[in-house]
C-alpha cells in the first residue's frame, strides 16, 4: 500500500482551486459591452479547461493515494499566491531599510 498524500494540502490546493475558478467564472459571467470580449472569453475558457483539469487530477491523486500527483498540483495551484507573498516580503524589507 502506498503512502497517503497529507491532508492538509489536498485541502490547500482544493481551496486554491475553488478560489481561481470562482474568480474565472465571475470574469466569464460578468457584464460587458467591451468589444474586445470575446478575446477574453476565448482567453478564460482554456484557463477554466486548465483549472477543471487539476481539479481532476487532485481529485484522482487524493482518492487513489497518489502523493506525487497531489504535491504537483498543490505546487502549481500554491505557486502564484506565495510569489505574491514573496513580492510583499521584499516590498516590506526594502521599505523597513528606507525608514
Amino acid at each position: 500500500m502506498s503512502a497517503k498524500p497529507p491532508a492538509a494540502i489536498i485541502v490547500i490546493a482544493g481551496v486554491l482551486l475553488a478560489v481561481y475558478l470562482t474568480i474565472v467564472v465571475r470574469a466569464l459571467a460578468s457584464p460587458s459591452d467591451d468589444p474586445q470580449r470575446g478575446m477574453a472569453i476565448g482567453f478564460l475558457i482554456p484557463v477554466l479547461l486548465f483549472l477543471l483539469s487539476l481539479a481532476a487530477l487532485l481529485w484522482y491523486g487524493a482518492s487513489h493515494s497518489r502523493p506525487g500527483m497531489v504535491w504537483t498540483v498543490f505546487v502549481i495551484t500554491a505557486l502564484p499566491s506565495l510569489s505574491l507573498v514573496g513580492r510583499a516580503i521584499y516590498l516590506l524589507v526594502r521599505w523597513l531599510k528606507k525608514a
